[in-house]
């Protein structure tokens, strides 16, 4: 037998019970022949004393041998009057009128019993073999001894087979597991059978925990892709200005051109770097530290500070805060959730903006909406993606965005505990509505 098959669950289950079947049926058969034979010997006792105390009272009904007794009758001094002994019995054992008493000569075992005589001063002695068990009680531990292997032999054999069908959702997970670490095929599932039981959900919880890998891995995957994608459009512009300026440019404002460019990509590269060391530093699932502050003054202060930027842009600012909202939350955070927000609405809007914010119950509700094209219902739930840009070409030749900032703006929403939804109409419309729970 193999070293793993000694090992196996199946085996040392098998093996466990097996023991344990065999030793409660010796303990059974065992114990029913040692009750039966007890049983046996004390109403052969009571027999033997009371048809020895009944001839006692009336000798002359005396018989050498009855119902497998055998007398003897003894004089005062001890001669055998009359007698019938069993064969190598002791004839000379001395007297006494007490319980049944037993003696072994050459291997049998002989139970006999004294009593006076009525009227006289003779002793009278029964003697039998000790008791064997009855036909009857043969045959039942007989039937029982030979059934026993029997039942052993059906009772381990059923159980190897249960225990080894029950296991093979097991062993299929064990080859599945073997089989992805081998192929990186994260696609594979267990088979589920359609039987509920423990083993079919452990085998439903590892497809759905296979579910989740490979979700995470193609997200990885995609996440790759799109960094390097992202990073080589500004590396490809910055060597291509920068051997320009290098081997061409003999101006000094063609330099200052390529100069020009080389900075606004390596800008580019920095904000996209800054923007995946946040969206990393939230996913890690580190707690961020909190305090509470004036959340109307906050987002004040960043509407004044984008003013000029929008109206630059020719865009109309409007706004509707609560005064005096006191939130319990990271001000760098929600800082950069608003001018997340405000950049993105600042992108697609028309002619203005409007941004309001609002206690409502235990929550405070920030809105900031845009005048612009709108978004497709098809992409309302594509939009938190990382990289994610709806119309992607009019998007990186107008605006310039690397498809992280309402990633992070989720992220960041997410991490005290709140919602965040859009609602758009196309050629109308788009509006970002923030559920913060108020904390203390």
């Amino acid at each position: 037998m193999s070293f793993r098959k000694k090992n196996s669950i199946v085996f040392k289950v098998t093996l466990w019970y097996s023991a344990f079947i065999l030793i409660l049926l010796s303990l059974l058969v065992g114990g029913a022949y040692l009750v039966a034979t007890n049983l046996a010997d004390a109403k052969g006792q009571a027999k033997l004393q009371e048809d020895t105390l009944e001839l006692a009272q009336d000798i002359k009904e005396y018989e050498s041998f009855d119902d497998g007794i055998y007398y003897a009758l003894y004089a005062k001094d001890g001669t055998v009057l009359r007698s019938s002994f069993p064969r190598n019995f002791k004839q000379n054992l001395p007297f006494s009128q007490e319980n049944v008493k037993q003696v072994t000569v050459k291997g049998v075992t002989y139970q006999y019993f004294d009593v006076c005589v009525k009227d006289s001063s003779d002793w009278l002695r029964a003697i039998r073999l000790r008791p064997k068990l009855d036909h009857e009680m043969l045959f039942f531990l007989g039937s029982l001894a030979l059934a026993a292997p029997l039942l052993v032999v059906a009772v381990v054999f059923g159980g190897y087979r249960i225990l080894k069908r029950a296991f093979i959702p097991v062993e299929q997970m064990s080859q599945t597991a073997l089989a992805i670490t081998k192929s990186h095929d994260y696609t594979k599932r267990i088979p589920v059978t359609q039987k509920e039981n423990e083993l079919s959900r452990l085998a439903q919880t590892f497809n759905k925990m296979l579910a989740s890998i490979e979700r995470s891995f193609e997200r990885e995957k995609q996440f790759n892709h799109d960094v390097s994608h992202e990073l080589r459009t500004p590396i490809a512009v910055i060597l291509a200005e920068s051997e320009y300026a290098k081997d061409y440019a003999t101006q000094l404002d063609e330099a200052k051109d390529s100069a020009q460019t080389i900075n606004r990509q390596a800008k580019n590269m920095k904000e996209l770097l800054e923007q995946l060391l946040e969206l990393t530093r939230l996913e890690a699932g580190q707690p961020i530290p909190c305090a509470t502050f004036d959340l109307s003054e906050m987002l004040a202060q960043q509407l004044a500070d984008q003013q000029k930027i929008l109206m630059k842009k020719g865009l109309i600012l409007k706004q509707e805060l609560e005064p005096e909202v006191l939130y319990y939350g990271n001000e760098l955070l929600c800082q950069r959730l608003v001018a997340n927000l405000l950049s993105n609405a600042c992108k697609f809007a028309q002619k203005e903006i409007s941004v309001t914010l609002k206690k409502q119950a235990q929550n405070v509700i920030l809105t900031v909406t845009d005048d612009g094209r709108g978004i497709k219902e098809t992409e309302l739930d594509k939009i938190w993606d990382k990289f994610y840009q709806s119309d992607q070409a009019r998007s990186k030749a107008q605006n310039n965005g690397v498809g992280l900032g309402l990633a992070l703006v989720k992220d960041i929403v997410l991490k005290h505990q709140g919602q965040v939804k859009v609602t758009s109409t196309l050629g109308k419309k788009t509006t970002f509505t923030i559920t913060l729970p108020l904390r203390h």
